[in-house]
């Protein structure tokens, strides 16, 4: 891969622009606007791919229901309070301290000169009528509190260096220490509370515990018969279509497209995938739902086709609405376009002409943007001008816009050669991936392969 390529992906990611827009969507000029049976019926016919109809698996399924599993499990008092006993940490709480403190960093400084000063901010707070939350906000060198007043809430004995643990815990509530020194500097420590270690009751937590262990108990009742039953799963087409008999209901659905859930089941990526991937007489493995798991067999695909209009006529009316929703927002846009390019502010220009102008910080291409989303139509014609200039009418799908540069962040050639053998290194990677992919593709597309998920999933873990 030559210098040349990887210099120009690496400036197409990094490169930035920063915009003000006019986003005419098609929505806003849909009122009224109608399509004729011969609209649509012309556009149908010019148009016909983009009505594909994919290839429709239909599967029969069975279903194990976490919830229902749920209600039959018994948890008894017995259960409750061993699982307590075996678990007393999670109800238990150790011993707390709150404290304010004012550090003075020795890092790098001369350690007595820090010692002195630290002895000048203590007798500052032991001081009558002191306020020890703004001399900490005046004097710490603690970033991170204090902003706070010094305040660094509740911690338990562990969270703080030994020697400051020490004294937060041996001070009581209102007292101040003497000078603490700590690898990080001198510190004045106030403890402001105190908590005592303690364990909540059982009875406190007897509703929680048994919850959690239904709740256990339906994933390990729903699991068990699932993973009994994909291990049992058969190929044949001819009764059950792959599925196993057992004593759960069998269903079988509709045939559906990779864009639409399975009929009857919630949705489950998992659960289409494995539809799309099964032969027919193929069964699947147990597969996670929304509310529990599922078996399913492929028993029949339809092949991919283009429909007739009467199949997808609400879809083209659809399209052809949105093409002259488009048009309208497109004619408004040019009658506009003049007046932004000369404006000397966008934003009053545009809210002049009865809309609202959007505007974007600085973005890299795949941002999206404002009422757009991700628009490649427009990356491609604002990442190619000057900071100042404004575009002519850029057209999408369901806009029609006007951009304005108002200021780039271009990489410089310094950033582009440190990166270079980097990013190369990862294109080609990516390269190699890709083709290894497509040689399995094809592999598959000529072999019987058979795939043992079981290995690819700890593999994968």
């Amino acid at each position: 891969m030559s210098d040349q390529e990887v210099d120009q992906v690496y400036r197409r990611r990094n490169e930035k622009v920063k915009l003000q827009l006019l986003v005419l969507t098609a929505d806003r000029f849909r009122e009224g606007v109608t399509a004729t049976d011969a609209e649509l019926a012309a556009y149908f016919d010019a148009n016909k791919e983009e009505f594909r109809i994919g290839e429709r698996p239909k599967v029969k399924y069975a279903v194990i229901d976490v919830q229902q599993v749920r209600d039959r499990v018994t948890v008894t008092p017995q259960d409750v309070e061993r699982f307590y006993n075996q678990n007393i940490e999670q109800y238990s709480t150790p011993e707390q301290v709150r404290a304010r403190h004012i550090l003075l960093k020795t890092e790098g400084k001369d350690e007595a000169a820090v010692r002195a000063a630290a002895e000048r901010v203590l007798a500052e707070v032991r001081a009558p009528g002191a306020d020890f939350a703004a001399l900490a906000t005046k004097y710490s060198e603690d970033e991170a509190s204090k902003a706070r007043g010094g305040d660094l809430d509740f911690f338990s004995r562990g969270r703080m260096v030994p020697e400051f643990e020490q004294v937060a815990f041996a001070l009581e509530p209102g007292a101040i220490s003497d000078l603490v020194k700590t690898p990080f500097g001198f510190h004045v420590i106030q403890v402001t509370e105190k908590r005592a270690a303690a364990t909540r009751p059982l009875d406190e937590v007897r509703d929680q515990i048994t919850e959690q262990n239904r709740g256990e108990g339906a994933q390990t009742g729903a699991s068990a018969p699932a993973a009994g039953l994909a291990a049992k799963k058969k190929t044949t087409a001819a009764r059950g279509g792959g599925a196993p008999a057992n004593s759960l209901t069998v269903q079988e659905s509709a045939p559906f497209t990779r864009d639409e859930p399975v009929p009857g089941l919630a949705p489950s990526p998992e659960v289409s995938a494995a539809a799309f991937e099964l032969q027919p007489g193929q069964a699947s493995e147990a597969l996670r739902t929304a509310s529990g798991y599922a078996l399913i067999a492929v028993t029949g695909r339809e092949d991919s086709r283009l429909p007739t209009l009467d199949e997808v006529k609400e879809k083209v009316r659809e399209a052809v609405v949105t093409q002259k929703a488009v048009a309208a927002a497109r004619q408004k846009a040019a009658d506009l376009v003049a007046t932004l390019k000369g404006a000397a502010d966008f934003e009053a220009a545009v809210k002049a002409a009865g809309f609202e102008a959007k505007t974007t910080d600085l973005v890299t291409r795949g941002t999206a943007l404002p009422d757009l989303g991700v628009s490649l139509p427009v990356e491609n014609v604002v990442f190619g001008l000057a900071a100042g200039a404004t575009s002519d009418v850029i057209t999408t799908r369901s806009a029609a816009v006007v951009a304005r540069v108002t200021e780039r962040a271009d990489v410089t050639a310094e950033q582009v050669a440190a990166a270079r053998e980097g990013l190369r290194a990862e294109l080609l990677n990516e390269r190699r991936a890709r083709f290894f992919s497509s040689y399995m593709l094809k592999a598959k597309q000529r072999m019987k392969i058979s795939i043992d998920r079981e290995v690819l999933r700890r593999l994968a873990a």
